[in-house]
């Protein structure tokens, strides 16, 4: 946390906050992914967003404490107006189409000329866009419809990082909404100028490892080994393969030194265990 001076002179803590806007056709899944970063579940049913919906939660941000507040958009034309009344007050937002309907994928470009006419060129925004390819759990090839290096290759054109994610399953969620929080808190510190490309993406295996180290129930799901007749030698191999992920020397990325820790404990637990 950012420390201030009082009015009496003493030191308060102050939590960054962040501004978060979802944008996308209607149907892409921004609310589904919202809830699933935020509440840990996942709705199988559509509810149409009227307007404009908020809610705010507490995230850790490489080792700080960040209150960050989402603004989940309609994606009718109907609401452009109440959309564009909150643009300039963002510090991110995430742009989404769904893996499954190519007609969400093409209206990127109508989205992107939306954010130009209120906000200007790119150089000029005071905002990050990450782009998120929602519902990969449709399996291979049967009902996706667009590629992950197509969508790729159209966020590295405008210098925006790309991420595919599911809110079914989880997947990507905690990459796209980390990555997201990282580039916005970095560009209102002035860590990060308007228009400059996006930090490296992060492996999304190792963002699912430290999620597991981070959540898992219990050290035998914490470092994936089966929990009967588990070994000496399985389990300092999954050691080995974690740490070479998750070690903070090495991983930059959120909570890998958190993961890390619990790695290290995990490990020694087990082994007590078998010996």
């Amino acid at each position: 946390m950012d420390q201030r001076n009082g009015s009496n002179g003493t030191k308060v803590s102050v939590v960054p906050r962040i501004r978060i806007l979802s944008l996308g056709n209607p149907g892409v899944g921004k609310s589904c992914l919202i809830k699933r970063y935020c509440e840990k579940r996942f709705i199988n049913k559509y509810i149409p967003t009227v307007g404009i919906d908020y809610g705010s939660t507490q995230v850790e941000v490489e080792g700080r404490k960040i209150s960050v507040h989402f603004f989940d958009t309609s994606g009718s034309p109907l609401f452009e107006e109440v959309r564009t009344e909150f643009y300039r007050d963002m510090q991110g937002i995430m742009l989404m189409y769904d893996v499954t309907d190519k007609s969400s994928f093409i209206a990127l470009d109508a989205w992107l000329a939306e954010l130009r006419h209120n906000l200007g060129t790119p150089e000029e925004w005071k905002l990050v866009v990450v782009v998120c390819g929602t519902r990969t759990d449709t399996g291979g090839t049967g009902g996706r419809q667009v590629s992950e290096s197509d969508g790729k290759s159209w966020a590295d054109r405008h210098n925006f990082t790309h991420v595919v994610t599911s809110a079914a399953l989880g997947n990507g969620v905690v990459q796209a909404f980390n990555s997201l929080f990282v580039q916005a808190l970095q560009l209102k510190e002035g860590v990060r100028q308007p228009g400059a490309p996006p930090p490296p993406t992060i492996d999304p295996d190792v963002i699912q490892a430290i999620h597991r180290l981070t959540h898992a129930k219990d050290d035998f799901d914490r470092m994936g080994i089966n929990r009967r007749g588990a070994t000496k030698d399985e389990i300092n191999k999954a050691y080995r393969k974690l740490a070479g992920m998750v070690h903070p020397d090495k991983c930059k990325a959120s909570g890998a030194e958190e993961a890390f820790k619990a790695l290290t404990a995990a490990r020694g637990n087990l082994l007590k265990l078998v010996t």
